[in-house]
């Protein structure tokens, strides 16, 4: 018996019903990269009927097991420990003064000090302030080149700015504007030098615009339509349904739809995929490959136009309660994401392999 009381015996979960693949742990061992289970793991029952079907698939909680036809999976799950932000990013990072916004007693709104953004040498020390004393300046990206940044006016107070999204360049302070009112700029993606966005013009869309623009040129275009946006039945920032990468643009529409747009050839695909439904959010794009979670992990990779499954369990957690503590994201050929077990985070990697 293990430390949860579970058999030495290892069964392999081919779906929620039928289980194929039964090892001693030695010989499972042999095959597959197993991953610790984390201490004081909560023990759940095992999987014996799906949480729900999706086509050819049966899900149970977090469990899924690829289809045999598949002609693209993903390798051995392995732990994976990121970079922090500072390591990846040149030596400046971002300083942040976040007042406290409440108004005390005797105060007006007029009295409430604004958010401050500042870019910081840290091999110097020297800081530049991003915005003025008239409205609050929001931090939303960052990349070797950029700071992409979002200015708020406040509305009284006497201000050259407008209200929008900017970009300040690390290299000489110069400052980009991306967008203005009467635009209403939101949710930024950036992949040098491209900024993807969407227009959030009236507050009482549930569909927008999605717009695309070039740091090195100024150009400025519409990638698509029907973005979600402020759907009361999906709490979710309009940046979930979209994701850049290169030259390629993903994005889910309002028809639950996904599709790619080709920056270089100014060309909209639409993908053949079935059964696609409301709850799809989470898109991530690199290279030639799209994830995306709806009721469980899928990828799809454009070159073979082939649908494939992602499980994120490891081997030998389906029988302890995880839940999703960062959504799965590809880069090049590899996959990342995060489990969260007993208040624990547990961050994992696995590569994409493809059939010759």
């Amino acid at each position: 018996m293990d430390k949860f009381g579970l058999p030495i015996l290892m069964c392999m979960i081919v779906s929620s019903i039928v289980l194929t693949g039964c090892a001693s742990a030695k010989s499972a061992a042999q095959d597959i990269h197993l991953i610790p289970t984390p201490e004081g793991a909560i023990s759940v029952p095992p999987c014996d009927e799906p949480t729900w079907v999706v086509g050819e698939q049966e899900v149970c909680r977090f469990l899924v097991t690829p289809l045999p036809d598949e002609r693209v999976h993903i390798g051995a799950i392995t732990e994976f420990a990121p970079l922090e932000r500072g390591q990846r990013q040149s030596h400046y990072t971002i300083v942040e003064d976040t007042p406290n916004q409440l108004l005390e007693p005797g105060q007006s709104v007029r009295d409430i000090p604004v958010r401050e953004l500042y870019v910081q040498d840290t091999v110097t020390g020297q800081q530049v302030r991003l915005g003025d004393d008239a409205g609050d300046a929001f931090f939303q990206a960052m990349t070797d080149q950029y700071v992409i940044w979002k200015y708020q006016w406040n509305g009284w107070a006497e201000t050259t700015r407008k209200t929008g999204l900017y970009a300040h360049v690390l290299e000489n302070g110069k400052e980009i504007v991306i967008a203005q009112e009467p635009d209403q700029p939101a949710y930024p993606e950036i992949d040098d030098p491209w900024v993807v966005y969407v227009k959030t013009l009236g507050a009482r869309d549930y569909f927008i615009d999605l717009y695309a623009f070039n740091l090195d040129t100024g150009e400025s275009l519409l990638v698509g339509d029907g973005v979600p946006y402020n759907r009361p039945f999906n709490n979710r920032p309009s940046s979930d349904y979209y994701a850049i990468s290169g030259d390629k643009i993903a994005w889910i529409d309002g028809n639950w739809v996904v599709n790619i747009y080709d920056l270089t050839a100014r060309t909209t695909r639409t993908l053949n995929i079935p059964d696609v439904k409301s709850s799809a959010v989470n898109v991530s794009i690199s290279a030639d490959t799209i994830v995306w979670w709806d009721r469980f992990w899928h990828g799809y990779d454009l070159k073979q136009d082939a649908l494939f499954t992602i499980p994120t369990v490891p081997p030998g957690w389906e029988n302890i309660s995880v839940q999703p503590a960062s959504p799965v994201t590809v880069k090049d050929d590899q996959l990342y994401w995060a489990l969260e077990v007993s208040g624990e985070v547990y961050r994992f990697t696995a590569s994409i392999i493809r059939s010759r």
